[in-house]
């Protein structure tokens, strides 16, 4: 008889912002509502990929 045995990952839940944003080279200067802008679209892509991996696996 097998058994399965289910590594339990620590999932780290992080909030990204425009704080985040900014600390990256190239991204210093742009406005706060550009960076929540471009923050979200970055948000909304990592869904996408998610839901391709998950559905691809």
């Amino acid at each position: 008889m097998s058994k399965t045995i289910a590594v339990k990952q620590k999932v780290k839940e992080e909030k990204y912002n425009d704080e985040w944003l900014k600390s990256f080279v190239g991204f210093e200067d742009i406005s706060e509502e550009e960076s929540k802008k471009i923050v979200k679209e970055l948000e909304m892509l990592a869904e996408v990929v998610c839901i391709h991996f998950m559905n691809t696996s």
